[in-house]
């Protein structure tokens, strides 16, 4: 070890903003401090004061600011450098390898890892991708770099088959283990804190509740012969969609907005005011309490990736809206393909009547994603295993762990 105590630094997108990212980020600090109790947590943020206001009290964790005036460009500067200087592992979390504007690296993550792994090399800092997705590389040259990431990494965990898959396909030739994301297992709060929040938004939970997620995104993440042909179109079927299977359904429901990202917010209050509902936003709240109050849905229907994976880690059968190839792979992966919908093939006449599908069976749906999602948990325990297994031991006479040479 560089010091008496184990020190990891995180490497991902943790503003805090995105609320997939938020949960994967608590979610490691987590199953990771329990089976390394000693770990300090290093995490590079735009946003160091979410850091520490949110998880500062409860885990070993300090937030290093990365904005411009420290001489950075989100993850490409000093200040990473030097957690990367003091660390013993530095993990690659959640999605961040991927080739969209890969020249930007003010949006893109895959460009500053290219510079940060040869300093973790020169520094003897070992390089994991923890449990990641990766994708899409819609260039050469961010095959290329992918490839060299990957193969570099001195552990490689990917999350999923469809990530694993890619990862071969570019290339890649280490051995790779598939778990499970991480936020599979991300801490939720009670069901007295879903109760405060619905009260505080004033959503009524007389009916059942139907969760729906929208990304401004959209479709562009997708191939140009997958895309929608209006965006606002798009917006408008959806909720014309939504309104004719509430008049449908064997059982009415309330719908209910959530929105994962501050940049879905417009879109969302859109949605949300075209079919009569409220919205819950992560601006105001923190991932275990959205999941908290996602476990109240009968059923979501979510384009974002996590809005999924957050929903079925408490139980909630979903309805995948394919905005991106990592929601099909989802769906792909929970045996669900009937319940995942492509954007361009979509009307509001067969997405209304996937929706009756499902909420009608909802109940049949929820066993069969379960027993799947289930197994995702245990693989997600299981990277944080790997993990201290391969690189920390605890002596008799220590035990705390040290980490060892691998």
């Amino acid at each position: 070890m560089k010091s008496n105590t184990p020190t990891i630094t995180l490497l991902g997108n943790n503003s805090g903003r995105n609320l997939g990212d938020a949960a994967i980020l608590s979610a490691i600090l987590d199953v990771v401090s329990k089976e390394i109790p000693d770990a300090e947590f290093l995490v590079p943020s735009t946003h160091p004061h979410f850091i520490d206001d949110n998880y500062g009290s409860t885990y070993n964790v300090k937030g290093v600011n990365v904005m411009p005036w420290t001489g950075s460009i989100r993850l490409l500067g000093i200040p990473t450098f030097r957690c990367i200087a003091k660390s013993d592992i530095a993990l690659i979390c959640d999605g961040i390898i991927f080739g969209k504007k890969l020249w930007n690296p003010a949006f893109n993550f895959l460009i500053t890892l290219i510079f940060l792994m040869p300093w973790a090399k020169l520094t003897g800092c070992k390089v994991v991708c923890y449990s990641c997705g990766i994708g899409p590389f819609p260039s050469f040259w961010s095959r290329l770099f992918a490839k060299w990431v990957i193969n570099g990494s001195d552990l490689v965990i990917m999350r999923e088959r469809d990530s694993e898959a890619l990862s071969r396909k570019i290339g890649v030739t280490k051995p790779i283990e598939v778990t499970g994301d991480a936020a599979f297992i991300n801490p939720v709060s009670s069901d007295e804190r879903a109760e405060q929040i619905l009260e505080e938004e004033g959503i009524s939970s007389e009916l059942p509740l139907l969760g729906i997620n929208v990304t401004t995104y959209i479709d562009s993440w997708l191939s140009a012969d997958e895309r929608v042909g209006s965006k606002e179109k798009f917006l408008e079927m959806l909720a014309e969609g939504i309104n004719q299977a509430k008049e449908q359904v064997n059982e009415r429901f309330t719908p209910l907005l959530f929105s994962t990202q501050p940049m879905d917010e417009k879109v969302t209050y859109k949605v949300a005011e075209m079919v009569g509902a409220k919205v819950i936003h992560n601006s105001k709240y923190l991932s275990h309490d959205i999941q908290a109050a996602m476990r109240r849905c009968g059923l979501l229907i979510g384009m974002r990736f996590h809005s999924l994976v957050l929903s079925s880690a408490v139980g909630v059968p979903i309805v995948g809206l394919v905005y991106a190839p990592k929601v099909r792979g989802y769906m792909r992966l929970l045996d669900c393909e009937d319940y995942s919908l492509e954007l361009k093939d979509m009307s509001a006449e067969n997405f209304r009547d996937t929706v009756v599908k499902a909420w009608n069976k909802r109940a049949q749906l929820r066993t069969h994603q379960s027993t799947i999602v289930e197994d995702l948990k245990r693989g997600a325990q299981r990277a944080a295993v790997t993990l201290r297994e391969r690189y920390f031991t605890a002596t008799e006479n220590d035990a705390s762990p040290a980490a060892v040479n691998s």
